[in-house]
């Protein structure tokens, strides 16, 4: 009887390979982090870039590391999965670099890029030369319990960087039969790898495209330290310092003058042994009104090398693909409740900076001055508390909250103005919350026109209600009602289509020439940005079903439903992350009344891994809030154009 033996598919190299590195910079990123392990001291990356993809096209990773013997390569780089630091490589071998390799799944990197990987690579002990392809299709086929064949190559091409000669040892690269489809922008590629790499070309230079690789760097309106330094907090250079739970921790947060547009640099990162160990997050921050739109704007980087100092995979805080931590390990349960504290100390740093700022201006301006000299004494103080409660919103430009005043001050005698001061003057701290959504989506228009527009949505909100709670169908009723208000789901999206296949929506919003086989057709899809122009970072994926049925219950949603639903989301996401290197993050929504009870389960399950389900009561309070809010502190009985209505 033939013995049990655990056996392994060719399609492990698709999980851990293709899916796990699904971006051109996920699989650079690889390529280098292994450069440093070899002790390199030259990285040359050559890309085509703003060039259509052909079958002669060629991507070339070349270090002047260490290279490799022939036998090297076969006990180490061509067997999947060698535990690196276990066997006593956590240093490197000369210049006793932590590393960064640690499962020896990271050479799977380039079959997310590439289905051919070509390999040259020099001993410097020996000075031998080995050479040898892999292909991806190929290893795919491979059978259980079977060896993959690797094609060794008689004629390698020289191991020769761009702009030099040839390296006396070291490892050349080169990936073909790309399965990339957008040209790529060498800008967004190059601020993308400085931002995983906190690497001093001291250390390590990388060349792209014979440009070097410098840190990530990005224009700060405010920088923490130094403009500002928390209880308890030393500083490292320019950097903060603290320890948490006996750990140190190094860090700098800042704000950007304009909201950032790219969400793979929008936030913080934790950096680890000189690599981004956890892609730019919150810190699992609560994302309320107050600090929401401030987050737009947050940029910083933590340096914690102890994340990734266990030699041990069973202590590892590292998710597999070396792009997130596993935050639910306990171990890193007080390293994220201080993430969350120092974002929040950081947004209320920046609220007070802004306000100083705005006081300042008003404080400065000669228009401000000369209109307030027409005024008494105690008119004067209700003017400048009006000045100081508009200070406090953080996300109005100074210039802004000087024309606000004038027009106030301008128009003192119309009632309606008169009777928004006194609002504004009596509003609770909470309302001032609201102040900022409508502003920036209305822009700072005549107030005139304010109350009757958000009348107009609270009446469109309460027929969204009404719809819901009368038994109206997905389809044609809610689905038209939303379609001609998108703000209804939220007021920050835009909405970019509706009722659309997959393969409409690839080819005519990205692009991708891929045609569906499934015949889904999708509610919404939103994206998250300024003006239906701008980059689209956040794709939203919306899904709705009807509130009630006719007899008035709740409309229950099945859980085979659920899982179409959750079909939809996995088949787009892995559609969009072809689009380019910068694919744009996917979020999938669904809105409905209520679930059935195995439905829930299913349900659970998916909200873990970050599908959300809404209800249409939570949806509709929280529209209606935010533009309830700012109507207490609009003017009363004002029409959309004319003198003010009486009465």
């Amino acid at each position: 009887m033939e013995p049990l033996r655990l056996r392994f598919l060719g399609a492990l190299v698709e999980e851990l390979g293709r899916r796990m590195y699904p971006s051109l910079t996920a699989t650079i990123a690889e390529l280098i982090s292994n450069a440093w392990d070899a002790d390199a001291e030259n990285v040359w990356v050559e890309i085509p870039f703003g060039q259509p993809w052909t079958t002669a096209s060629r991507i070339v990773v070349t270090d002047d590391g260490n290279g490799m013997t022939r036998q090297e390569a076969a006990s180490r780089y061509l067997i999947v999965g060698v535990k690196r630091r276990i066997d006593g490589k956590d240093l490197s071998d000369r210049k006793k670099r932590k590393v960064h390799g640690r499962k020896g799944i990271g050479k799977l990197a380039a079959f997310g890029t590439a289905d051919v990987l070509r390999l040259t690579t020099k001993s410097a002990q020996t000075g031998e030369i080995t050479a040898f392809a892999l292909d991806y299709e190929e290893i795919r086929k491979t059978q259980p319990g079977a060896d993959v064949s690797v094609s060794e190559t008689d004629a390698p091409p020289p191991l020769t960087p761009p702009d030099g000669a040839q390296l006396e040892h070291g490892t050349r690269i080169e990936l073909s039969r790309l399965n990339l489809t957008q040209p790529l922008s060498e800008e967004r590629f190059i601020q993308s790898m400085s931002r995983r790499f906190a690497l001093a070309a001291t250390e390590m230079a990388v060349l792209v495209n014979g440009k070097p690789l410098e840190r990530f760097e990005v224009p700060t309106r405010f920088r923490f330290p130094p403009d500002a330094l928390p209880d308890g907090a030393a500083t490292e250079g320019d950097l903060a310092l603290e320890t948490i739970d006996g750990k140190q921790v190094r860090w700098w947060l800042g704000f950007t003058p304009r909201p950032i547009e790219e969400e793979e640099l929008r936030g913080v990162a934790v950096i680890a042994r000189g690599k981004m160990a956890q892609r730019p997050f919150m810190f699992h921050r609560g994302r309320g009104v107050a600090g929401q739109l401030g987050q737009e704007y947050l940029v910083g980087e933590v340096f914690a090398d102890w994340i990734d100092d266990d030699p041990d995979i069973t202590g590892d805080l590292i998710s597999t693909n070396r792009a997130e931590l596993m935050f639910e390990d306990q171990r890193l349960a007080k390293f994220l409740d201080w993430g969350k504290e120092r974002v929040n100390w950081a947004l209320r740093k920046r609220e007070e900076f802004i306000e100083h700022e705005n006081i300042q201006k008003l404080d400065l301006s000669a228009d401000i001055q000369r209109h307030l000299s027409d005024f008494t004494q105690p008119e004067q103080r209700a003017f400048r508390a009006i000045g100081a409660r508009l200070a406090k919103i953080p996300e109005i430009a100074p210039e802004h909250v000087e024309g606000l005043m004038g027009d106030l001050l301008a128009g003192h005698s119309d009632k309606a103005v008169r009777e928004m001061i006194d609002a504004i003057n009596a509003a609770q701290p909470d309302q001032q919350d609201l102040i900022w959504p409508l502003v920036a989506e209305f822009g700072l228009i005549d107030a005139r026109r304010l109350k009757s527009i958000i009348e107009a949505r609270l009446a469109v909100i309460a027929k969204l209600r009404a719809l819901v709670q009368g038994g109206a169908r997905e389809v044609p009723e809610i689905h038209q009602h939303i379609k001609a208000n998108y703000w209804l789901i939220d007021p920050r999206w835009q909405l970019m289509d509706d009722e659309v296949g997959l393969t409409k929506l690839l080819e005519s919003h990205f692009k991708l020439n891929r045609p569906s086989a499934r015949g889904e057709r999708l509610d919404f899809v939103y994206c998250l940005a300024p003006a239906t122009s701008a980059p689209r970072d956040v794709v939203f994926l919306v899904e709705i079903k009807r509130g009630t049925v006719e007899s008035r219950a709740p409309r229950k949603v099945t859980s085979s439903e659920i899982h179409r639903f959750h079909d939809y989301y996995v088949h787009l996401d892995e559609q969009l992350k072809k689009v380019d290197t910068y694919p744009p993050s996917l979020r999938a929504i669904m809105i409905a009344a209520d679930y059935e009870h195995e439905a829930l389960g299913v349900k659970a399950s998916l909200e873990q891994i970050g599908l959300q389900f809404r209800s249409w009561d939570s949806v509709l309070a929280e529209t209606e809030r935010l533009h309830s809010g700012w109507l207490q502190l609009s003017k009363t009985r004002i029409q959309t154009a004319g003198p003010p209505v009486n009465g």
